[in-house]
Parts: C-alpha cells; structure tokens; sequence
C-alpha cells in the first residue's frame, strides 16, 4: 500500500470484530511491529476512541462507512452507534516498508 509521497507499507496483520450496539464494545490491538492501520466499516456508524475509555454517543470519534486510515497504530475500543445493528470492522495492520537504497 502506497500513501503518499516516499511513504510505503507492508501488512502487518488483519483483524476483523463486530459491535451489535453501543453496550457492545470491543478492544482491538495492533499486532507488534504495526506503525499504521487502515480499515473499512460496514453501517452502521461506529465510536471509536483511544484513551481506554469506553466508547459512548458522547464519547469517542464517529466514524462512517466506508474506508479509514490513521498513520499510527494503537490500541483502540469501538461501538455500534446504533442497538441491534450490527457493525463489522475489518482492519488491516501495516507496518512502514523500508525505503530502497540508492
């Protein structure tokens, strides 16, 4: 995967969790050696947070379908914005390629 400019990742690993509602919080991890993560979410929207704590409709970044990508790879928690919809979150860990010499 190419972001931009010199920058260029490998996978790293691949998750895939599943929220049903907002009492449905689930913790993913990135796998060691992971510097990035890009995802896709299926609807419903999500809140996702990083600090440890619990997502909530107050509380945590809301995210929309389809596609993500934060150039930082950390624990995060994550919900269903919505109770009995389920929302499926596929993410893929990458980690920095190394740059080609010369």
């Amino acid at each position: 995967m190419h972001i931009v400019g010199g920058i260029s990742y490998d996978p790293a690993g691949q998750t895939t969790a599943t929220s049903g509602g907002p009492n449905d919080v689930h913790t993913v991890n990135p796998p060691a050696g992971a510097n990035a993560v890009a995802f896709t979410l299926e609807s419903p929207a999500i809140r996702v947070t990083f600090d440890g704590k619990k997502p909530t409709p107050r509380h945590g970044l809301k995210l929309s379908a389809p596609e993500h990508f934060f150039p930082f790879a950390k624990q995060m928690k994550f919900a269903s914005v919505e109770q009995g919809r389920e929302a499926i979150v596929n993410f893929l860990w990458l980690k920095l390629s190394p740059k080609p010499r010369g």
